[in-house]
C-alpha cells in the first residue's frame, strides 16, 4: 500500500517546526524503549534518520523492525503517530565513548550514529485530548 503523499508532506511540516521526533521500538519480547532524536528525511513513502541513536533502539530494530515515530507540537498537543518497518540500518560515525562535560569524559561504551530509513505503512492522528486511532488516507 503506498502511503497518501499529502499526509506524508503534512507529517514532514510539522517535524520541521518541532525539531524531535519520538521513536518507539520494542524488542522480540515486546519489551519498550523510546528514543528521541532529530532530521527526519522524507523520500517517496519513506523517511530517513541519521542519528545517534542509542544501542538498545538498534538493536531492538535488528530483532524487531516495526516502529512507531511520533511528532507533536507541544504548543496545539497536535500532531502525527506514523508506524513503519525499518527497510535499512546502516553505520555512520563511530566515537570512542568520549563524552565532552561528562565526569572524567567518558561514558563508558563506543557510540555510533546510524542511518535508519523506514518504509511508511500507516498514519493517525497523535494529540493529549480525545481521539480515534483511525487511521489517515
Amino acid at each position: 500500500m503506498k502511503m497518501d503523499a499529502e499526509i506524508l508532506k503534512k507529517v514532514k511540516r510539522l517535524a520541521q517546526k518541532t525539531k524531535i521526533d519520538y521513536v518507539a521500538t520494542a524488542n522480540r519480547e515486546g519489551i519498550p524503549h523510546i528514543a528521541a532524536a532529530e532530521g527526519m528525511a522524507f523520500m517517496d513513502g519513506e523517511i530517513a534518520f541519521r542519528a545517534w541513536f542509542c544501542p538498545r533502539t538498534v538493536e531492538n530494530l535488528q530483532e524487531n523492525p516495526k516502529l512507531a515515530l511520533a511528532v507533536l507540537n507541544p504548543k496545539t498537543q497536535e500532531g502525527y503517530q506514523v508506524f513503519g518497518v525499518v527497510e535499512r540500518i546502516e553505520k555512520g560515525a563511530i566515537l570512542d565513548g568520549y563524552t565532552p562535560g561528562e565526569e572524567k569524559g567518558w561514558s563508558g561504551y563506543p557510540q555510533a550514529e546510524h542511518r535508519l530509513t523506514i518504509r511508511v505503512g500507516a498514519v493517525s492522528h497523535l494529540t493529549t485530548r480525545g481521539h480515534s486511532d483511525e487511521l489517515l488516507g
